[in-house]
Parts: structure tokens; sequence; C-alpha cells
């Protein structure tokens, strides 16, 4: 059986996915998109114009079966593969009015080989058909799940290619080192340039060093993605839950005057002029004897060192010297309402969640912090799964640095390369595509 002919079964046996790519509920328009082997045609077939011209948008009235008009509509067809898919694609801009929308689903339904998108296939057929790479797909998710200015920046600069670019360089410079090793292998008993594996062993050198510096940033890139975690500590009843009640706009916490209410991580997702930041209120640190009082907080102190900065409230200035242990902290002393003093006193910061006295000054010098743990022009890798690839690739080369034989050398290089490979997505990971485009929604 040819590869010519499974190709050609999967394209006939492929069908035409559609959805709608706007917000569901009532609006001015509408946008429905459409992808597939069989999307002009069909598209035709059920509009009043016999439109001929790629990429030109047309006033044409979509037709029920009975050929009555269900909407009047903007109409544009872009021909493979000058198209974001890299297929026949169609796209109708359609009056958002719900009934509309539905009967224009329902339209396309019945045709045959259609079928409705799931979640983020569009981009996976761009991705599938070269259009994108894996990392571009990521940003377009990145993209339609951004909350703030910030995270917003850096999808954008992640789908111009940003990381994939500065990746694909080092990936070429890989590929040039395992040609020249190839060189020595193959033409060990020919004349080749002096000193070529010493020059190989610096390229590699080098290399390691660019992989390096890449993934010094990676931290604030993973956190303006899924935001930074700001942890509020300290001792029971000292204004953690009011403050965070307070920041979130809403009552997210229990407050009461009873010692050890809040019990469990309470988190609440805020937009701090452009960062996403992750309040998380804990538990009292505090010593019980309730089992469950304990377990909260372990959490508490597990979250202290998982944390972007740790908010630490505190009911005196003695209480400071309890929380040496705990770092990257602000110590904060709440209800300046009824102690009174100035905002900053002796090393801990004087706020009112009741009065919001010092809060807005506070709120500004944890915006201040978090926007100082990394330069945003460097913060390309935003997943996991960057980090991973990176890492692999980094740790074949410092073995590449180590071995004694060329034949080693080779494979060491080799299997970095594998490495970069898998960042862009052009090994089988199909378990990593499904998580990947579980991030989108439907009609992307």
């Amino acid at each position: 059986m040819s590869k010519r002919w499974v190709y050609w079964q999967i394209l006939m046996n492929k069908k035409t996915i559609f959805a709608i790519s706007t917000p569901g509920g009532k609006s001015a328009l509408a946008v429905i998109r459409v992808s597939g082997p069989n999307a002009i045609d069909n598209i035709k077939k059920i509009s009043s114009k016999a439109f001929k011209i790629p990429n030109k948008a047309f006033v044409n009235h979509i037709l029920d079966k009975d050929k009555t008009t269900i909407d009047q509509t903007i109409t544009t067809y872009f021909k493979s593969p000058k198209s974001f898919t890299g297929e026949d694609m169609v796209e109708i801009s359609t009056h958002g009015g719900g009934a509309v929308t539905r009967k224009i689903i329902k339209r396309l339904a019945s045709l045959k080989g259609f079928k409705e998108a799931e979640p983020g296939e569009f981009s996976r057929r761009a991705f599938e058909n070269n259009k994108l790479d894996l990392t571009q797909v990521e940003a377009i998710a990145d993209i339609v799940n951004a909350e703030t200015e910030i995270q917003r920046k850096q999808a954008i600069k992640n789908l111009s290619g940003g990381f994939f670019k500065s990746s694909k360089k080092t990936f070429e410079k890989l590929k040039k080192i395992q040609a020249n090793i190839d060189a020595i292998i193959d033409f060990s008993e020919e004349d080749l340039p002096k000193n070529l594996l010493k020059n190989i062993k610096e390229q590699i050198e080098n290399t390691i060093l660019g992989i390096s510096n890449t993934l010094k940033n990676s931290s604030f890139g993973i956190s303006v993605r899924s935001g930074f975690l700001v942890a509020i500590l300290g001792k029971p009843n000292t204004g953690k839950s009011s403050f965070i009640n307070l920041v979130s706009d809403k009552e997210v916490a229990i407050v009461t005057n009873i010692p050890g209410t809040t019990r469990d991580l309470i988190e609440s997702y805020v937009d701090l002029g452009g960062y996403p930041i992750r309040f998380v209120d804990t538990a009292g640190i505090r010593k019980s004897k309730n089992k469950i009082e304990n377990i909260g907080v372990q959490k508490a102190l597990k979250a202290s060192k998982e944390s972007n900065i740790n908010l630490v409230f505190i009911k005196n200035k003695r209480d400071i010297s309890q929380f040496k242990k705990i770092k990257k902290t602000i110590f904060v002393r709440s209800k300046q309402d009824i102690h009174n003093g100035p905002f900053k006193d002796n090393g801990f910061y004087n706020i009112s969640s009741k009065s919001k006295y010092g809060v807005p000054k506070l709120l500004s010098i944890i915006q201040k912090k978090v926007s100082s743990l990394a330069a945003p022009e460097n913060a390309y890798i935003s997943r996991e799964r960057h980090i991973i690839c990176l890492e692999e690739a980094k740790n074949h080369l410092i073995n590449a640095k180590k071995d004694k034989t060329t034949d080693m050398l080779s494979e060491d290089i080799r299997m970095a390369i594998k490495s970069f490979k898998k960042l862009f997505g052009d090994v089988d990971i199909e378990d990593i595509l499904d998580i990947i485009f579980s991030d989108f929604c439907i009609g992307k």
C-alpha cells in the first residue's frame, strides 16, 4: 500500500468543518467559519451569489432548502493553500441573532461531508498543514484566553514567531553541527579543516549558553500565562481574609472573629495594572491540636515556597521574627482604622481593609515587585512543555561535550535536534496535541 494512496484516502474521507467563531448571545454580527475539501462548492449551493474571486467579500444571501433567504450576509472565501487552515475556507459574517445563527448552523449540518468543529480544530488543521508551528498554535490559545494586557503582549509576541524564531536559530545551528560531525565520520581519511572537532565543541558550548539564557526567564513567562502567585500568610485573625475580599471586590473568604476560620487555600484572580495576580488566602499559621487546621497550615507553608511574593500579616512588630524562614516577604499590619499609624512603620505596612487606607499603595508595591522579576521582552517561554524540551536538548548537549568518540557525539547532537523537533511539533505527539487543543474554544 503506497503512501500516496493512504494520503489520498485520508483526503477523500476528511470532513469539512464549521463553527461559530464569535461568542454566543445577541450581537450586531456573528462570524461562522467553514474549512475543508467541500467548503467552497457546498457554500455556493446555498448562496444567492456564485462568488468566484478569492479573498474578496460579497454581499450574499444564505438560502434554506426551499431557496428562501435565511439571512443577508457578507461571505468571503479563501482558496487553498492561502487560508488560515491551508484548506479551502469560507467565512460568513451574519447578523448576530440567536435564531439566525442557529438556522445557518443547522443548514450547514445538513450538507454532505460537513460536521461541526471540535474545540481548536481550525488551528489544528493549520498546524497539520504547516501553516503554524506548535508554539504559534499555543500562542493562539493564549491570545484567546488572555485576560490582562501583559498576557496579550506575550501571546502576540509568540504568535508573531518570537519564541519560534529564537528556537529555530538554535535548531539550525545544531543541524550544521550534526553535518560537520557526519563529515568527520564519513571522510575521516580525507583532508578536513584543522581543529574542526575543537570548533564543534566550542559551538556546542555556545549553544548550551544560549539555551540557558532562554531558560533564565522561563519562570516569568509561565507566570505571565498562569498568573503571579501572591500568598497571603500570617497568624489567625490578622485581616488576611478581609484583604483578599477587598482586592477581589467580592466575598471569596469567610470573615469572622473566630481564629482558624480559613482552613484551605482560597484563590482569587486579579488584574493588577495589566499583570495577572493570583492572590491566595491561607490558613492562619499557629500550633493547633486540630488535624484539619494543621493540614491547612502545611498548605500555607507550601504555598509560601511556591509563590512569587508572600504578604505576611502580623499583629505587631514582634511577630516579624517568627516568619524569618519565609522568603520574598512583604510584612503587613491590617486594621489600621483601629491601630492608627503611618503606612510604613518599622519594616511593615499599615493598611485597613475596612477604610482601604494604604491598600492602593500596597498593591502598587506588589505590581512593581512582580514587574521587576524579569524583563517581559525576554519572556518567550509560556509553558512547562517548552522548558522540558529545552532542558532535554541542553542535557544532550552537555553530554555531547563529554563524549570521547564522534559516534557518541553524533548521537547526542541527534537527540538534541529531536528535542527541538518535539518543541516545534515535528514528531508524533498526539497526547500533547490533545492537551494543547483543550485550551481552545470552538471556532478557533
